[in-house]
């Protein structure tokens, strides 16, 4: 169905869950399956739909340079990510507390998927809550994510925060806390940094609307 619905717009195939190079190779094997079985039939669909994998599970990130070599693409999904790596439920009121995105575990994972698929010349984008966090964004693209995926809700403050993003200022700033130790040294960091832009915004906004 999806190979059928590829000659009507633009189609990516991404799959889940990723743990190994084996079941990513079982996955496109399947593909090359279907893609025959349409030949075949003589089904119109497009030959060159890329293949991707979600970087969602620690395992597949300590592979990412393995799995980069067989995608057209990879997405860091954060949500399970955070989730697996730090061992909380995000929905267990009772473990909810440890589950935390800036963590500078989850951090160093991000950077290490990223470093990995710049090395393999694969675009790498970035998904789940983490993406949709405006605190977030200037980090995230010092980091070097170029592509957020989130929910339509949080698109106009994400996009405001790129907006006003200088490149070279937040890689500083993503340098600056990779090298901190603590959770909450990370979370005061970035919190000074989301206030300091949001008053030099408004002061900006300000200095716009008396000129005008």
């Amino acid at each position: 169905a999806l190979f059928r619905a590829s000659v009507h717009g633009k189609l990516r195939i991404m799959f889940p869950m990723i743990t190994g190079v084996d079941q990513l190779l079982a996955a496109k094997k399947m593909v090359d399956e279907v893609k025959d079985d349409l030949r075949r039939r003589n089904v119109a669909f497009d030959e060159s739909v890329p293949i991707g994998a979600m970087v969602e599970v620690p395992a597949a990130v300590m592979i990412a340079d393995h799995l980069a070599g067989h995608c057209d693409f990879l997405s860091v999904g954060t949500n399970d990510l955070i989730q697996y790596c730090l061992a909380a439920d995000r929905t267990n009121v009772r473990t909810a507390h440890l589950y935390q995105p800036i963590h500078v575990a989850v951090l160093r994972m991000l950077k290490h998927t990223l470093d990995a698929a710049d090395a393999a010349e694969v675009p790498c984008s970035i998904c789940g809550e983490m993406a949709g966090d405006a605190s977030l964004t200037e980090l995230l693209l010092g980091l070097g994510f170029r592509t957020l995926s989130m929910s339509s809700a949080s698109l106009p403050a994400v996009r405001a925060e790129i907006a006003n993003t200088h490149i070279p200022t937040a890689k500083r700033l993503a340098q600056k806390i990779m090298g901190l130790e603590t959770t909450d040294q990370i979370r005061d960091q970035i919190r000074q940094r989301y206030e300091q832009r949001d008053t030099l915004g408004r002061l900006r906004s300000g200095q716009a609307s008396e000129a005008t």
